[in-house]
């Protein structure tokens, strides 16, 4: 299984990771379908690497297009929240569906990591009749309702 690199908007491809990575102000976006596990280990950390180079103050992480994850994934984002917390980046989690939430919520993560809250009519953490925005000092995207949970997870109020 190989990893799939783009910066455009994602296609579904089954068994691979796919990766698109998308910037708006001052927030960078990494979007993953797929399946995120050891063979896409040092694809990931390319990712995290090039996004943390270009010193975003906030970081989104979509996880609503995986379809798998496992401790290879949990440990990507718990290195990826340990550098972007030493840059002094926000870091803001999309969670992803019943499937992959369930690592987190078996490691007791959920109440670690900043993930957005799951809404009523939300799938994924992704409202269903709104597009997908995070916010950032530069930029919307992150979903407007979640906006201040995730202010307050990253302990800034605007």
């Amino acid at each position: 299984m190989a990893a799939t690199r783009r910066q455009d908007m994602p296609e579904e491809v089954p068994a691979q990771l796919g990766i698109a990575i998308s910037a708006q102000g001052t927030t960078t976006t990494i979007s993953l379908w797929g399946e995120w596990d050891l063979a896409q280990k040092p694809a990931m950390r390319s990712v995290i690497n090039d996004v943390l180079e270009r010193a975003p103050d906030c970081v989104v992480l979509d996880l609503s297009g995986l379809s798998f994850t496992d401790s290879t994934g949990v440990h990507g984002i718990l290195e990826l929240r340990k550098r972007a917390t030493q840059q002094q980046a926000h870091l803001v989690i999309v969670p992803g569906p019943r499937a992959v939430q369930r690592i987190f919520e078996i490691t007791g993560l959920t109440e670690v990591l900043p993930f957005l809250p799951t809404q009523p009519g939300t799938q994924a953490g992704r409202p269903r009749s709104a597009p997908h925005r995070a916010r950032g000092t530069g930029g919307a995207l992150s979903p407007p309702a979640a906006t201040p949970a995730a202010e307050r997870l990253s302990g800034r109020r605007r």
